[in-house]
């Protein structure tokens, strides 16, 4: 190991000297270039010539599907993807009873596609390029995917057959939810993509932390919109349904304007429509008091933002 000073040059910069046999060693001389490549917070990479960009390396992995439950086989398909496996093979003598179900779970991931299918595995090829993802309009589509659940949720009062519609729509949330997982993971794990958005780990937290709270609240208004098909709704129903849907809309405005003083009066309401949620029948409490959490989540981190 080599130990060098710094010493300063100029108002802004300091300087360092490299090793004369490394110097010999790539035939440079006085005025030729350098690179510096930041490879962590701490470490830089010194090169004589430009370093291309590594390739992310591709990732496979076998899922064994006999004498598994579809619902573990379909939490481990989640976890392959949110891991950013590029193949995903699944194999068993019982596949030909659980394709079905395979190939529509395989279905909630975008730009998964199977690429093969025998009778014994099924091969899913990832089609993404992480790079061609936008964090920001990612979350704002789910964001106004939300929005249209509660509106049409609570049009479903009057008009059931909207309510299916709601169900569908939270298909597309969980779509975008586990895309954008993938990508934030994938940052943590991967400095370029990390560069590439131009984001740091504390974004990265606040990104997730956000997402994880609009894919809760939007299981919470499909659940509702499936009890206002069923239901007769009570007026007290409807108007604490109305105050927590505008909560929703003012606090992701807070959110996107950073405005602490608008997250801050939505965190004020919570007790106040904690208590109101209350006195409604036990079956619409847990699950206002659920939304009025979440929305309180979101507005807590727009007020500890720095």
């Amino acid at each position: 190991m080599l130990i060098r000073r710094l010493v300063k040059a100029g108002q802004s910069s300091h300087t360092v000297s490299l090793p004369k046999q490394w110097i010999e060693k790539n035939n440079l001389s006085k005025g030729d270039v350098v690179y510096l490549n930041e490879i962590s917070e701490k470490e830089l990479l010194v090169t004589p010539e430009a370093k291309p960009e590594t390739p992310l390396k591709t990732k496979e992995i076998t899922i064994l599907i006999d004498n598994k439950d579809f619902s573990t086989i379909q939490r481990e398909i989640t976890s392959a993807y949110i891991n950013n496996y590029s193949t995903i093979t699944l194999i068993g003598d019982s596949l030909t009873s659980k394709v079905k179900d395979i190939r529509n779970a395989l279905h909630d991931f975008v730009a998964l596609e199977v690429a093969e299918q025998t009778a014994k595995q099924v091969i899913a090829k990832d089609l993404l390029n992480l790079k061609e993802i936008s964090i920001e309009k990612t979350v704002r589509r789910m964001d106004m995917i939300v929005r249209s659940m509660l509106q049409d949720g609570k049009a479903a009062i009057d008009d059931p057959e909207l309510a299916e519609s709601v169900v569908l729509r939270d298909y597309e949330v969980n779509r975008s939810y586990f895309l954008l997982m993938r990508l934030l993971k994938s940052a943590l794990n991967h400095k370029q993509i990390a560069d590439f958005f131009e984001i740091k780990n504390d974004k990265i937290l606040s990104y997730w932390y956000l997402v994880m709270n609009l894919e809760n609240f939007a299981d919470a208004a499909k659940h509702f919109a499936m009890i206002f098909k069923k239901d007769k709704t009570s007026d007290e129903v409807k108007k604490i349904y109305e105050k927590i849907e505008k909560s929703f809309t003012t606090v992701m405005k807070a959110y996107y304007t950073n405005d602490k003083k608008l997250g801050e009066s939505i965190s004020l309401e919570r007790p106040n429509l904690m208590e109101e949620s209350e006195k409604l029948n036990p079956k619409y409490t847990e699950l206002c008091k659920t939304m009025i959490t979440l929305v309180n989540n979101i507005a807590k981190q727009v007020i500890d933002a720095e």
